[in-house]
């Protein structure tokens, strides 16, 4: 029974300190980290050296391998947390979390004592117990602080993608992507029941409102959404253009660019800008947001504006937003194995069709906003993922906007894949990043007296 109850609180305290860097808004420090070790590291040790002087055999054994996975798991979260995000084991974190959502029930199974038939009946619910309390007692953290480590479903939903590449399946070649496009557009639109869809032209730019229960078009948001400039916006990013529009209260303007070549959907956001700038009556009350693709076209679309004296919107988010269409920062090749989303096939896809199979000028800062002069830009929110080939052109040009003197927030996420707000939203972090966006997006409109 000391045994169970040593469990219950080495369980119970290991799902709650799910995310390490909670440790750290707490004081002392030095209190509390030695906590996390006793208890997620050495504890399980401990217990592993009981067990495996009791008697058993498989169930046992597996148990204890559940016991040490788990501490290795918490040894890696904490170096996690102490790297920075771009030099994280994540891959190595996601693994250790998985096999101790499988493994370490089967050790609380063995320590129950039940007989071999019943405790072939109870493992698979177990696991499924276990692993469903400790996605679930995940904290979204209130603080604006980003998760030092990814959550245990983000881990999950990193590890399948890289095991089984087949399940992204983003388009490589002209044929697979024209069957996606299909697939795409036979596809019911649809949003959350708490919001409604309306098909609009923004001044011949297909578009559609999206607004949540409690948005009004006295603010709005142009939404320029990815898909690698070829591939065509189904409900994923309506579904996110509605999370965001509750998040803001304001209804967003989801536009449906031309696809292919530059500049067709560049041109199209600066028309549906500056039908919504109408509508609106104020840049004041205008965000724009892209994620991937549509994140170049919010930073591009911006710079055109700039060019030509247009008023700017208040803000702007870039969601792993590409910022150099020449595709050769660092972190593609030191990330190439580890991004299971944006593969060399679907980069080579995304180069030769938007820039003409590269007879197009990639320098040119319309098409490639790192090479701009972003000086007198609004405010500008700058998303990542660790995992993604484009991390080091995004911190680039973070760093090359805030010496320009533009107000920029770049945060970059532990352990998430490119666009996770749209491909995990289940994920903790997809929840924390939605509500940073929302408070970015709003603080800017109060900046400006609106």
């Amino acid at each position: 029974m000391k045994a169970l109850g040593v469990a219950a609180l080495l369980l119970g305290l290991t799902a709650w300190l799910r995310f390490p860097d909670v440790l750290l808004d707490l004081d002392p420090r030095w209190v509390w980290w030695p906590a996390f070790v006793l208890v997620a590291i050495v504890l399980p040790l401990l217990l592993t050296a009981w067990t495996l002087r009791r008697p058993g055999r498989v169930l046992r054994a597996v148990g204890a391998a559940g016991l040490v996975v788990t501490a290795a798991r918490s040894l890696v979260w904490l170096t996690n947390a102490a790297l920075p995000p771009d030099r994280g084991l994540y891959l190595t974190s996601a693994i250790l979390t998985t096999a101790s959502l499988l493994l370490l029930p089967v050790w609380l199974v063995w320590l129950s004592g039940l007989r071999r038939l019943t405790a072939a009946l109870v493992t698979p619910l177990a696991v499924i117990v276990y692993a469903v309390a400790t996605i679930q007692l995940t904290p979204a953290r209130p603080s604006n602080r980003v998760p030092a480590v990814p959550s245990a479903i983000g881990s999950v939903f990193y590890l399948v993608p890289m095991a089984f590449p087949q399940v992204v399946g983003l388009p490589e070649n002209p044929s697979e992507l024209r069957a996606s496009n299909q697939r795409t557009l036979a596809e019911p639109p649809a949003v959350q029941s708490w919001a409604t869809r309306t098909d609009i032209s923004a001044n011949g730019v297909r578009s559609e409102w999206i607004c949540a229960r409690t948005a009004t078009k006295d603010h709005a948001i142009l939404y320029l959404p990815g898909g690698g400039f070829t591939s065509e916006a189904g409900n994923g990013p309506r579904r996110w253009a509605a999370t965001i529009s509750q998040q803001t209260n304001a209804c967003v303007l989801l536009a449906h660019y031309r696809l292919l070549p530059y500049p067709a959907g560049h041109d199209d956001s600066i028309t549906a800008y500056r039908w919504l700038l109408q509508q609106t009556g104020s840049a004041d009350r205008i965000a724009v947001m892209g994620d991937s693709a549509g994140g170049n076209l919010t930073l591009t679309t911006a710079l055109t504006l700039k060019k030509y004296g247009v008023p700017l919107p208040a803000a702007l988010v870039s969601l792993s937003g590409v910022a150099d269409l020449s595709l050769t920062g660092k972190t593609f090749r030191t990330l190439a194995n580890r991004d299971p989303i944006l593969s060399p096939g679907q980069r080579k896809l995304v180069y030769d069709s938007y820039t003409k199979n590269g007879t197009l000028n990639t320098h040119d800062p319309l098409m490639s906003p790192l090479y701009a002069d972003p000086t007198g830009l609004p405010p500008t929110m700058l998303m990542v993922g660790s995992q993604e080939v484009l991390l080091s052109d995004i911190q680039t040009l973070a760093a090359h906007f805030k010496s320009a003197g533009v107000h920029t927030d770049l945060t970059v996420w532990p352990g998430m894949l490119h666009a996770f707000p749209l491909v995990l939203e289940e994920a903790p972090e997809t929840t924390l990043a939605n509500a940073r966006i929302g408070r970015f997006i709003t603080q800017a409109w109060s900046a400006r007296g609106n």
